[in-house]
């Protein structure tokens, strides 16, 4: 991801426009209190959480063998004739999960693995060794973890400034609308990609390795238990898109037209439906605001924290921060396309 001067500039004179309710320093010092609690109890307890980020990664390799090699038979039942409706059907919900839980391992591994480096935690060989394979574990997507902690930690320590290496607080929409262009995950259709550098680094090839070796060697398996219409499918229409299409619709509204500061520059999609689907479940980002007020903090605790925050907040900062059950997310992004294609900042006054 590339930092746009113009967009930054935008951002600012949209900041200057527009009021904001922001946290207040009573609230602040709750919410730090709180914070504080948590993370000790985080550090006072690395089995628990390690058992915990464990079970998480072996459910969803377990979902994905029975989403791609289980799944498409409830379509394509063995002995019959099968239409090109129902390999259509097979293809797309299979294909469709397959590349979301890909999505969903991703976001964990990039985010707490390589960023932050809490997926696993101790000093042990076997705790380093296990957060050093969930650190790479992006790259069965086509993640490069090495490129994306990188600049996601220059978004923590230089939030808002020229310095963000993943400034989001104004993205023009024709580079979010570029990334629907076919296999954009891959090809720079737009530089509003995060996963992945623009150029073929070492890291990035090796990811793409990584990435074909997994997914092919299931679509073999697809191949030879449901055909190549459904494989060819899988492999080429729904798993380069469908996850990749979440992931830049996270971005995209996670820190759009808020404030250039840390404290009240995200927001918080939460636990309901449209917070656990665009965030990529629990344990990606669904709390992302309450991840910018106390970053050190695992994934499961960034949620317990969003209830807590949630109690805090006036009425007006529950709007600016949160979204409304069932359509609010999808009110929040058409209020982000209508103002982004709309604002524009005041003509300096004429001093004579």
């Amino acid at each position: 991801m590339i930092l746009h001067l113009e967009e930054l500039s935008q951002a600012r004179a949209y900041e200057q426009a527009h009021p904001f309710e922001g946290l207040t320093d009573e609230q602040m010092s709750a919410i730090m209190a709180k914070g504080r609690t948590l993370f000790h109890w985080f550090k006072e307890h690395p089995a628990i959480h390690n058992t915990i980020n464990l079970i998480v990664l072996i459910l969803l390799f377990v979902a994905d063998y029975f989403i791609l090699l289980r799944l498409p038979g409830v379509f394509l039942p063995p002995g019959e004739t099968h239409s090109w409706g129902a390999t259509l059907a097979a293809a797309a919900v299979a294909g469709s999960l397959h590349s979301y839980l890909l999505y969903s391992i991703g976001v964990l591994s990039l985010h707490e693995g390589a960023a932050h480096r809490i997926v696993f935690v101790g000093k042990g060989r076997l705790a380093r060794l296990a957060q050093a394979l969930a650190s790479n574990l992006c790259r069965l997507g086509g993640g490069e973890p090495d490129y994306y902690s990188s600049r996601h930690m220059a978004h923590h320590s230089k939030f808002g400034t020229e310095q963000d290496e993943e400034f989001l607080n104004f993205v023009f929409p024709r580079r979010y609308f570029l990334t629907f262009l076919p296999l954009a995950t891959v090809v720079n259709f737009t530089d509003f990609v995060i996963h992945r550098p623009p150029t073929y680094t070492r890291g990035r090839i090796l990811s793409g390795i990584v990435a074909w070796c997994y997914n092919v060697g299931y679509m073999f398996l697809v191949y030879r238990a449901y055909g190549p219409a459904v494989a060819g499918l899988m492999l080429f229409v729904f798993l380069p898109h469908v996850g990749f299409y979440v992931d830049r619709v996270r971005q995209f509204t996670e820190h759009n037209l808020m404030p250039l500061e840390n404290k009240n520059g995200a927001r918080s999609f939460g636990t309901g439906f449209w917070g656990l689907l665009v965030g990529g479940g629990p344990w990606g980002q669904p709390c992302h605001w309450e991840h910018h007020l106390v970053p050190s903090l695992p994934w499961y605790q960034q949620i317990i924290l969003h209830r807590f925050v949630v109690k805090l907040l006036t009425p007006c900062q529950r709007e600016q921060f949160l979204i409304r059950p069932v359509v609010g997310f999808p009110m929040l992004w058409w209020r982000l396309i209508r103002e982004l294609y709309l604002f524009k900042p005041a003509a300096p006054a004429n001093r004579h």
